[in-house]
Order: C-alpha cells, then structure tokens, then sequence
C-alpha cells in the first residue's frame, strides 16, 4: 500500500503535547521497541526487494520497490530480534536472530517462506555470504565465528575469537571481522587463523581546557564502537564508527560539551584495505549514532544517523581523504563533494541500501515505513526537503515509546544516551572526569530498576534523579517530559543482560562452588537474582564505590571502576583490591580459572 505520511507525525508524538483539559494518565503506555542495532534491512541484488527484519515487532516483511508495496509478513518468536540480513547467490534470505540464537534461511525475498532454522551462538550479529564456498558467514558477540552451508545443514567450522564480533566481510579467501566495542578489526587466513589485527587511527581534536599559546593544545580522539562495515564496490571497506576524546569531562552542567563539536563523543568513517593501514578519512557525517551504512555502484554513501533522525549522502568524490583537521570539518559546508542531509521526519531511521539504479531506500520502524529516495535528488549539497519518490507502509499499527526516543535522542553536547550505551549496554571505555577521576561505563541492560542507586559512586538514587543530572544538566539534553520521565525506566528495564555462551561446564560448576564458598565470600555482595546488594564499600581501591551486578559480565571488559583489569583473570590480579575485593589470594592458578569460567557463564 502506498502512502504519503505527514512530516509532523512523529513531532506530535514525541514532544508529550496533551489537550490540557484532559488529565494525564498516572501511567505511561506499555513499553515498545528495543534499542537502536542498525543494518537490519536488506535491499536485494536485482533491486526488486527490500526485506526488513523489524526487531521491535519481532517479524519480517517483505517490500516490492517496483511495485511500491508492502508484500509478505513472516512472523517470528518473541524476543528473536531479527538483525543483519544476508542474500546468497541462490536468491535465498539469511537472517540473524539476535536474541533467538538462530540463523533463519528464507526461501526468497518475496514469499519469505521460512526454510531452516539452525542455532549457531548465544547472540548472533554480522552475517556474509562467500560465493567461493557457498558458505554463510556468522559472527557471535561470545567470539565465536560461525560457518555453515548456504543451502542448509550443519556448521562446518566454529572459530572462537575474541568477545564482541560485530560485521563479517569476505575478502578473496579472508574474512574481515570488526568488533563492536573496541572498533578493532581482525583480518582471518583460509585457515582460520587471525593473521593481522589493527584499529581505526587515533586522531587529534582541539583541547577546550588547554591554555592556548602559539600553538593549539589538542588531545587525541580514539576509535570506539564500530557500528557497522560494509564494502565498496572498489574492494575497500568502509567502516561507521564513533571516537571519543580523551579530555577530561566535568560533572557539573553543560560538562559533557568539550571541543570544536560540540562534545566527547564524535562519529567517523574509517576506509580500510587488508595488508594496509586503516586511514581515518574526512568526517562527512556530523551527528549522533551512525548507526548502518550503505555504497551505490558508484562508491556514493549513505550513513543513518538515527541521533538526528537524518540520513547523510555522500558522493564518491567526497568518500576519503584524511582527517587532519583538529575541528573536523565543518558541518554547515555544503557543495559537489560534501552531499545532502535527509531529513524525511519520519522518526529515526535505522536502516539504509542503495537499490542498481542508485535509488536509495530507508527504513522507518516508528512508522513502520520503507521509503525510497531518487539519486538525482540526493547528490546536490544542501539539506533536502524534497519529497521521496515512494513513502510504503508496512503492516501493523505506528510504534513509539517516550523513553526509547530520549535514549537514543541527540542532546546539546552532540551525543545521545545510546551513544555512551550503545544498544543499552556500555562502550567499553574509561572516561576522565574532572572531579572524579577515571570511570568505566557501566552497562544498563539487566533489570535496571532493581539495581537503584546508580552509577560507580551510588550518587544517584533513581533514574529520574540521574535524567535531570545527567541528561537534563550535563548532556544539555533539556528538561525531559513527564511522559519521557515515566517510560524511560520502564523501556530500559526490559533490556536483557547479554546472554553467555557456555563452553566447559565441569569448569562452570567447580567455579560456581568457589564464588559460593565462605572462605572467598564473593557472594556475601554479589547475591540475588542480580548478583548484587547493591550496597556500597571499599573493595581496596581507596573509594567506596557500589557492588555492581554480575549479570552478563563477561560482555564488560574492560573490569573495574577505573577498567584496570583487561580481562577477568586482570581483575584477581594487582589492579583488583587483594583480598579486600573477595578472598583469592589462596587460590591456585587452575581454581581462578575455574572461578573465571563461572564468572562468563553469567
């Protein structure tokens, strides 16, 4: 079905406007959607399809783009979340079940007939197909990396990497695998093994607290969160990633703004090729969460920014170069190499792909909507308001939730909640703050309301107390509605902890009597549903600090407040209190092992 859709829809829903002759209600609707992953659409290779795994609803919809018009609906389990999508060369549909620990294979892009589903890892992400060996790449956030046929059956190889796989690509006869956190890139041998490792490079950004002089004090700015990978039609890859400054940040209002953007936290484009280093190319997209990415057949790009509810157009000729320029470039130029900012009003869109004739195709899950932008509109600079050639509606009523949108919303400091804790979780990085020294982010998925107070020092009595701090005051972000206050809690409440892949069970449980023993009293804090008191002490680190909750906390590395302890056999070692942080001095090599492997089986 066709539709034209009023720019003003999604306004009117987010800005918590009410008849005020009408009582608000003293409870905030049920809770919709789950946090923003990108790249969850995939526009077939003949451009007659797009398919939408939609997360939020927990189904798949088929869209005929020459048609116009929603098609088929496929309707998984609930709590599957369908991620990244994958087309073999047989015109068959992969699927990646992010909470379902699956992989499902439809039969083609229209029917969406359902033809296997074959588990392969606790929590499936980036997915490729390799036309030299028929075979579906899939990498796994517990580091594992998936091979099976594409016409079905069994894996025929499981490597185990490192944690925290994001994106796979086939390269010739290498797989290029990113990892989501660290933005690390891994390059794997027809053998399997890891044969090169690099990161995106470390740039420099102006300082805002250094005293200026004859020269400009800078700090760097290193990479973080790769949101997503794909490659060129040159054989490049290019990767939408974020950075984070390295100054330190202040608690007190307006603290998170610092440098020529606006804030710590920066989006970027990394290009790489194998057996080359990575170059940090010219920032083209300025704005919270890039969160997929997308090239024509012409290296044009698309980058989603679902911070700014905007879709940034890049031409080729603008694709590259180096970022050597302390500001970033600046965001208000326009002109042939700079491109068009989209801006359709539809919400956040999380999604984008480029169809042969260079149409450009976004999806809305708000809505829901796919719509389809002509190239000839998009290459010009300047912001567009150009209506879309197509705006289709797929099935199903308009979804929303209040505290969703605050969370993954731009604020004043240009960046968003999910910025920080991206996809609810945390970022892996230790921030330098000013009046309290080194804090890592924690991760916000696992039952949050019951885990009250917040934040390492506990200074933080509920989520309300923590959106007029933090949001409202240091993020700048504004005074938050009633209707965001109510939902925010609600919606992040119902994110799950990360789910743990289980290897060596005997080690599981010779580990789970050792956190359970007196003589260690690991669990006289870390108890309960939870795994936490949450009380507050000195584990020997000289701060008092909150007993956080042990639930997915093999996802967490870095460990610690201060992320002293690279992995979890780090955190018994010097950086982890001695004996005052449980008592382990008396354990064997082998035990802390044991005790480890139970810790990642939570």
């Amino acid at each position: 079905m066709k539709k034209t859709f009023a720019i003003l829809l999604l306004a009117s829903c987010s800005t918590g406007d009410r008849d005020p002759t009408v009582a608000p209600s003293p409870e905030p609707p049920p809770s919709w959607g789950v946090p923003i992953t990108g790249a969850t659409m995939l526009v077939t290779r003949d451009g007659s399809h797009a398919v939408v795994s939609d997360p939020d609803r927990d189904r798949l919809v088929s869209v005929d783009l020459g048609e116009e018009e929603s098609g088929n609906v496929r309707k998984l389990g609930a709590g599957d979340e369908p991620g990244r999508l994958i087309e073999d060369g047989e015109g068959r549909i992969h699927v990646a079940l992010r909470r379902g620990g699956a992989i499902v294979t439809l039969e083609n892009s229209s029917t969406l007939a359902i033809t296997e589903r074959r588990d392969v890892c606790a929590e499936p992400r980036g997915l490729a197909w390799d036309s030299a060996t028929d075979l579906i790449h899939v990498a796994c956030t517990g580091g594992e990396l998936v091979s099976l046929p594409a016409a079905g059956g069994e894996p025929v190889r499981t490597l185990h990497l490192d944690r925290d796989l994001r994106d796979v690509v086939v390269m010739g006869d290498r797989l290029v695998v990113t990892r989501f956190r660290s933005a690390e890139i891994l390059t794997i041998d027809a053998a399997g093994t890891v044969i090169d490792r690099v990161k995106p490079l470390t740039v420099k950004r102006v300082d805002p607290v250094g005293e200026m002089g004859q020269t400009i004090p800078t700090i760097d700015a290193i990479p973080a969160v790769a949101w997503r990978t794909i490659a060129m039609p040159d054989g490049r890859l290019v990767i939408s990633h974020q950075r984070q400054t390295q100054g330190a940040i202040k608690i007190s209002p307006g603290g998170y703004r610092s440098g020529c953007n606006g804030g710590p936290v920066e989006s970027a484009i990394t290009i790489f090729t194998p057996g080359s280093a990575p170059i940090a190319a010219v920032p083209r997209a300025h704005g919270a969460l890039p969160v997929d990415i997308a090239s024509d057949d012409l290296g044009n790009l698309a980058i989603v920014l679902a911070g700014t509810n905007s879709v940034q157009v890049v031409p080729a000729a603008g694709v590259g170069g180096f970022d050597d320029n302390t500001c970033g470039e600046n965001p208000g130029e326009t002109g042939p190499i700079h491109g068009r900012l989209v801006d359709d009003r539809l919400g956040a869109p999380t999604s984008v792909g480029f169809r042969p004739n260079g149409d450009l195709v976004i999806f809305y899950p708000e809505l829901p909507a796919v719509v389809v932008h002509s190239r000839a509109t998009l290459l010009p600079g300047g912001i567009t308001n150009d209506p879309p050639r197509a705006s289709i509606a797929l099935p199903g009523p308009f979804g929303y939730d209040s505290g969703r949108g605050l969370f993954h919303a731009q604020t004043g400091a240009g960046l968003a909640c999910a910025s920080c804790h991206p996809e609810a979780r945390e970022d892996g990085l230790v921030w330098n703050f000013a009046e309290l020294g080194p804090r890592r982010t924690q991760s916000l998925a696992g039952n949050i309301l019951a885990r009250a107070p917040y934040h390492w020092g506990g200074d933080m009595a509920d989520l309300d107390m923590l959106m007029s701090d933090v949001f409202a005051m240091r993020m700048a972000g504004g005074n938050p509605t009633r209707s965001q206050r109510l939902s925010l809690g609600p919606w992040l409440d119902r994110v799950q902890a990360p789910t743990p892949s289980i290897r060596d069970t005997a080690a599981i449980e010779r580990g789970r009597a050792l956190f359970d023993s007196v003589e260690t009293a690991c669990a006289s804090c870390h108890n309960g549903e939870l795994l936490t008191n949450n009380q507050r002490f000195d584990v020997g680190k000289g701060v008092v600090l909150k007993v956080p909750s042990l639930l997915g906390v093999a996802a967490r590395a870095p460990f610690m407040h201060d992320g002293c302890a690279a992995t979890l056999a780090d955190r018994f070692g010097e950086c982890g209190g001695g004996d005052a942080h449980g008592k382990t001095s008396q354990l064997t090599t082998a035990q802390r092992a044991d005790l480890v492997a139970f810790l990642e089986s939570l």
